[in-house]
């Protein structure tokens, strides 16, 4: 779903907030199949990861590494830095940790 998002739409809420969103639920959960962390700490992780990824848009990574911009760094590293970004990273943030206390799932 994330992948068709970022190559089917070029803006708007969906693409540019609602993905955002969606992939912090796909890396928690894709490496909370693999590794047995703590749940809360997992989250956390994926949180801090997300706005290292958006910090390294803000001080335009790419050119400083001299690395030209293309899809396959659009879709890892995104295309630039945006505060709705990093909201969009702590609401998911929350409600993952929302719906594991709803389900009563260790947190």
């Amino acid at each position: 779903m994330e992948f068709l998002i970022a190559r089917s739409l070029n803006g708007g809420f969906i693409r540019n907030v609602f993905g955002d969103y969606l992939i912090v639920f796909v890396m928690y959960y894709f490496l909370l199949t693999f590794y047995k962390w703590q749940k809360f700490k997992l989250a956390v992780f994926v949180l801090l990861f997300a706005y290292l990824i958006e910090l390294l848009q803000y001080v335009q990574i790419l050119k400083i590494l001299g690395i030209q911009k293309s899809t396959a760094t659009d879709m890892i590293l995104g295309s630039s830095f945006d505060w709705l970004d990093m909201l969009a990273y702590t609401l998911a943030f929350l409600s993952i940790i929302g719906i594991a206390k709803v389900f009563n799932k260790e947190v």
